[in-house]
């Protein structure tokens, strides 16, 4: 899924289709399709006209050799059905562990294509120190990412191999209503086309690509080829389409071209795959060079029957690459590349023949049986992870088997994971691994957050710590400019004090400071007789964001706050901190309790008033229907709302990058992710209105956050107590360009040793 992680519809959708059209607008918005090309100057951009003179444009020193036969150049080649690369000798065959790329930086989005020359310089040479032999990109990026990387080769003994991703016209097949669309259709088929010559011409340095908004541009005289290791065309194919193609193309025959075709067994859909291979091929040859071909593929459109999967829309219909095949004509030969994650679609843990397969450690294993099944289908021919991973998230999107879970995982579990799963996937034969991704994205969408980020266009100003697509990264893009200007909850104040901050006495004992950043709200509450102790104490906060909520909260008994509260936490012994929401205001009961009757609703949670106060929760799945066990399993939530104990100094030992709270002595330091307290946009000041009075999402602006703070012990009785806490009010600036830093996640060392294990050929044979 794309980015199409940098464009994509996300594949973690547990019933996919519900909002698919909306998701689909939003994710749209300042990201360009990228193509259309035109000449200028002898330079090439690729055209339709077969006669075309290809100029020699500028070709960088190359580190590299190349091997040249019959007049055909070629660097990497499909050797013995494994990818190999050559080393002016022979053939060398290696297993490729690999990362997919990005093409954003926090504030950006796709199209504006915001990360410069100087940050590739800087990355690539970072991935090389993390044992990265592959880099994958999806689609066309400016002129000074391949001088870059022409440049960054040019040093090396070993280069960063180029995987190029040619970006299909994703939109058009799924067509305005959603139904799909025929891939033939002339306007589909003729861009597709002038695509795929476009990027063969800016991989040769020879195109020049007029400025159009969201598109790369520019002229391109960086030669690359000769770090191509191969490209993989397309996206995730949209189940709709493919039935659409094959129900309007029935009659179709197989396709036979000069460098690839179909096999009689073919669908319409795959003979139309293998003539976009065909033309790729040809494109390849007027510049005399051959690499190894691809196209993407998912769980979603496999060949595999998946008996147990409960959505009909995840296993409607196959796209199988051993119905494409090269022609003797094409020596460098054809691969298959497939995104798999462990926790989507359901039937990688719902299929008994997955749960039933053992991994190499002896532990029934879904991930290790569903790529042994794959890897089985595919015999003969190079097969390739090209998308796999874990998010280090605060929030989560759907539960997988081991652990693997869509989010809320730290760092060092996101890098022991991935460790986990790059292993399996080198112990099943595969030919390469291609993590995803580099660099967290803060556009980035997922089903479940989607819907309360308003207005769309300004996701990518702010992090959302609970969207779990932002932070699959290993390089955390963090808040503030420098790593020392990020607040840090450690116990400590020197942080505050840079800022001009100090405590103030809010009464009740305790003195307060509050401050932000574009990802959380901080809290420094200090407590002024003693230290705290959560055995003894209990400690009560209320966060006021709009008009409207209640001044008790039944989770709080005795304490009367002066206004509405939309958020109450506590910190008692036992529970550690909790955080809790207005019924009311309640997203989880209001949109699958009282709009789709999913999960438990009382008709009085819909009065602001009546101080009831619910776990803040996610959705992770809605109750499915298993087809082949007959079983109904029921609504998947989270409780989001437990804070967690840690530091976010990643120089502590107690470092863990999911932490909400911390203290030290007398010093209690909060950090909250802006959606917990019902931001839908923190940079702007919007947050989502009371939803039964609008009944629809409505952001609406916001003064700021209202905190009051009450402290009491455990050993009174609910009787005894009638306080009215104080409060303190902040508010803020908004922004319209985020400043970030950068940071190695814990998981970059993990894996840096993991793939180093992988630097040999493939294990076993295909």
């Amino acid at each position: 899924m794309s980015s199409r992680k940098n464009f994509r519809r996300p594949r973690q959708i547990p019933y996919v289709f519900l909002s698919f059209l909306s998701l689909t607008a939003l994710v749209l918005i300042g990201i360009g399709v990228w193509q259309l090309l035109a000449p200028d100057d002898g330079i090439r951009s690729a055209s339709n006209n077969e006669d075309t003179e290809v100029s020699s444009g500028v070709v960088p020193t190359v580190s590299t050799p190349i091997f040249e036969e019959n007049g055909v150049k070629k660097t990497a080649s499909v050797v013995d059905g494994q990818l190999a690369v050559y080393d002016g000798s022979g053939w060398k065959k290696s297993f490729w562990p690999g990362i997919n790329l990005g093409a954003t930086t926090p504030g950006h989005y796709p199209g504006e294509l915001s990360p410069t020359k100087e940050d590739y310089l800087r990355w690539f040479p970072h991935m090389k120190e993390m044992n990265i032999k592959a880099l994958r990109i999806y689609t066309i990026l400016p002129p000074f990412f391949y001088e870059a990387l022409a440049e960054f080769n040019a040093t090396q003994d070993e280069p960063l191999m180029l995987m190029q991703g040619v970006w299909s016209p994703e939109e058009e097949l799924i067509g305005e209503d959603g139904n799909g669309t025929d891939a033939f259709t002339d306007t589909i088929k003729e861009s597709f086309e002038q695509e795929i010559r476009d990027i063969v011409a800016v991989v040769n340095g020879q195109a020049d690509l007029p400025e159009k908004s969201g598109h790369a541009s520019g002229r391109y005289t960086a030669d690359v080829s000769p770090y191509l290791l191969g490209w993989i065309v397309g996206t995730e194919w949209y189940p709709a389409a493919v039935v659409a193609t094959n129900e309007a193309n029935t009659e179709m025959k197989p396709y036979t071209g000069e460098y690839f075709r179909s096999t009689a067994q073919a669908s319409p859909f795959e003979s139309w795959l293998a003539e976009m291979l065909d033309v790729l091929a040809k494109e390849e040859m007027r510049y005399g060079w051959q690499h190894p071909v691809s196209f993407t593929n998912w769980v979603t459109t496999d060949p595999l029957d998946h008996p147990n999967e409960p959505l009909a829309q995840e296993d409607l219909v196959p796209v199988d690459p051993m119905h494409v095949e090269p022609t003797t004509n094409w020596t460098a030969g054809y691969f298959a590349a497939y995104h798999v994650y462990p926790y989507y679609p359901d039937s990688l843990r719902r299929d008994q023949k997955y749960l039933d397969y053992v991994n190499d450690k002896g532990v029934n294993d879904p991930y290790a049986g569903y790529l042994n099944e794959l890897r089985e289908h595919h015999k003969g021919i190079p097969l390739i992870i090209a998308e796999f991973g874990m998010p280090s998230s605060r929030g989560i999107a759907h539960f997988g088997l081991l652990g693997r879970h869509q989010g809320m995982h730290t760092e060092q579990e996101q890098g022991e994971l991935n460790a986990g799963m790059l292993k399996q996937i080198y112990n099943e034969h595969y030919d390469g691994a291609l993590l995803f991704e580099w660099q967290d994205e803060w556009f980035k969408f997922t089903w479940n957050t989607i819907e309360w980020e308003l207005p769309g266009e300004r996701r990518a100003l702010w992090r959302n710590r609970l969207t779990n697509e932002e932070h699959f990264g290993v390089i955390a893009l963090e808040p503030e400019e420098n790593p020392e200007d990020l607040m840090t909850i450690d116990g400590k104040t020197d942080d505050w004090e840079k800022r001009g901050l100090t405590s103030e006495d809010i009464g009740g004992g305790i003195k307060m400071a509050i401050t932000h950043d574009s990802s959380d709200l901080y809290i420094l509450l200090q407590k002024e007789d003693g230290n705290w102790n959560f055995k003894k104490d209990i400690l009560t906060l209320g966060f006021n964001t709009t008009t409207g909520g209640s001044t008790k909260a039944d989770i709080a008994p005795g304490i009367k706050f002066k206004d509405g509260q939309e958020f109450v936490a506590r910190f008692e012994n036992g529970k550690g901190g909790r955080l809790y929401v207005n019924s009311a205001y309640d997203q989880f009961t209001w949109q699958y309790g009282y709009k789709l009757n999913s999960v438990p609703y009382k008709p009085e949670y819909a009065n602001a008033e009546a101080g009831i106060y619910l776990p803040w929760k996610l959705a992770l799945n809605r109750e499915l229907y298993l087809p082949e066990t007959k079983v109904e399993t029921p609504f998947e939530a989270f409780n989001v709302g437990k804070l967690h104990w840690g530091t976010n100094d990643p120089d502590s030992e107690r470092f863990n990058n999911l932490s909400d709270w911390y203290l030290q002595g007398d010093t209690l330091e909060i950090r909250i992710p802006w959606m917990l307290l019902g931001f839908t946009d923190p940079s702007s000041l919007k947050v989502w209105d009371y939803l039964y009075k609008n009944d629809t999402i409505t952001p609406i602006d916001s003064n700021g956050v209202s905190v009051s703070a009450v402290l009491s012990s455990a050993s009174d009785s609910a009787a005894s107590r009638s306080v009215t806490p104080s409060s303190r009010l902040y508010t803020w600036d908004g922004w319209d360009l985020p400043a970030y830093h950068e940071r190695e996640k814990k998981s970059y060392a993990i894996l840096k040793e993991a793939f180093a294990k992988y630097n040999k050929p493939v294990k076993g044979s295909n």
